[in-house]
C-alpha cells in the first residue's frame, strides 16, 4: 500500500511503527540500531522487511530525513525525524497515550485523602474499620485527623 493511499493515523497503527516512531523521536538511528531496539524494547525480533518499508514510508511522507555514513567499509544510512515528523508523532503519541490510559483506568486506584492517581500500591490503612489506599502516609495521618 503506497503513502498516498494510507491516512497519516494508518501509518503508525501497531506497536512496531510507533516504536519505530519513538525511537526516531529520541535521537537520529539508523535501520540495524532500531531493530536491536526494537528487540529489547519488545522483547521479540522484528523483521527488517517491517522497519525498512516502514522507514521508506516516513520518508516519503517528509517525517524523517536521511544522511549516509561510511562506517570501515561499509555504508549506513542515519535516519532523523523532521519537525513534520515529530509534529506527526506527537499526535500520534497522544492518541496511544489516550487509549493506555483508558485500558488502564479500571486498574488505577486514587488516594482516599488527596484524590491523586496511584500507577503502583499506595500505603494501605485500615480506617474505622475500612482498608483505604493513600498515596503515602502523610495522607493517611491527615485523612485520620479529618483533614
Amino acid at each position: 500500500m503506497s503513502i498516498m493511499m494510507m491516512s497519516d493515523c494508518d501509518l503508525a497503527t501497531d506497536l512496531v511503527r510507533c516504536s519505530v516512531m519513538m525511537l526516531l523521536y529520541e535521537r537520529p538511528t539508523h535501520g540495524y540500531a532500531i531493530i536491536e531496539a526494537l528487540l529489547e524494547r519488545l522483547g521479540r525480533p522484528v523483521s527488517p522487511a517491517i522497519v525498512y518499508p516502514f522507514l521508506a514510508q516516513l520518508l516519503s511522507a517528509g517525517y524523517l530525513t536521511s544522511t549516509r555514513e561510511d562506517v570501515g567499509r561499509k555504508a549506513r544510512t542515519l535516519y532523523s525525524m523532521t519537525p513534520k515528523g515529530k509534529k506527526f508523532s506527537d499526535g500520534i503519541f497522544k492518541q496511544l497515550s489516550q487509549i493506555v490510559s483508558t485500558a488502564l483506568e479500571p486498574s488505577i486506584l486514587h488516594c482516599a485523602h488527596c484524590g491523586c492517581k496511584l500507577y503502583e500500591a499506595g500505603h494501605v490503612k485500615k480506617v474505622d474499620g475500612r482498608q483505604m489506599t493513600f498515596c503515602c502516609v502523610h495522607c493517611a495521618a491527615a485523612y485520620e485527623q479529618g483533614g
